[in-house]
């Protein structure tokens, strides 16, 4: 697993402010010259809002669904406030943290908060396959998963469990809506095989062949 490093609570521009060690490493990195940079939006947030519809949708449509397996009201409210903290608080650094999990050995990655706008951020120089990338990009969307399946599976009899569950699973699920978009990307257009990598603009992308 990688080297993750914690960053602690930064001002979010003062995180991709340029100066940070992580912006240091992306430009020590070798890019080869044919790489090819990856053409994203640049206000990334707004360009994935309608990534989150789908997943909107799908939580929307598990909390019905339940309620009609139910017949009843499914929630405890003293639980309400539990699952606010684990959907905002909790959820940020572990989402962040799954990314972090899927770089290579030895390789540094760079996690932190910014606890006044709500975000978190995972920062790296390391190069990925395009499948690694896609699979790093996705996996912080288990947290929305399993709450989702608990949600749906759990008796109604242990309804503080179900309260838990919608906050974390709607934050889960839609939170990654930028990563979303970038596999939209990398699938419509990054060839299987390529290598994807961080540069001082964005995303490069390139064939194995064309670093050596």
């Amino acid at each position: 697993m990688a080297q993750i490093i914690w960053c602690g609570n930064k001002n979010w521009n003062d995180a991709f402010n340029g100066n940070q060690p992580w912006d240091k490493e992306i430009s020590q990195r070798n890019i080869p010259e044919n790489a090819v940079t990856l053409d994203r939006p640049n206000d990334i947030v707004k360009a994935s809002v309608p990534y989150m519809i789908i997943p909107l949708i799908i939580c929307f449509a598990a909390v019905l669904i339940k309620k009609e397996m139910s017949g009843e009201f499914i929630f405890n409210p003293w639980f309400m406030p539990l699952s606010f903290l684990l959907g905002f608080i909790a959820a940020m650094p572990m989402h962040e943290l799954f990314h972090a999990i899927c770089y290579p050995k030895g390789e540094k990655v760079y996690i932190g908060v910014s606890i006044k706008e709500l975000r978190a951020f995972a920062a790296s120089s390391a190069p990925l396959s395009r499948e690694r990338f896609i699979v790093m990009s996705l996996l912080p969307a288990v947290l929305g998963i399993i709450p989702l399946i608990i949600l749906l599976i759990c008796p109604i009899t242990i309804k503080w469990l179900i309260t838990i569950c919608p906050v974390p699973m709607f934050m889960g699920l839609i939170s990654p809506a930028p990563d979303y978009m970038d596999v939209i990307l990398l699938l419509r257009n990054v060839p299987k095989g390529a290598v994807v990598q961080p540069a001082k603009d964005g995303l490069v992308w390139y064939k194995q062949s064309d670093n050596r």
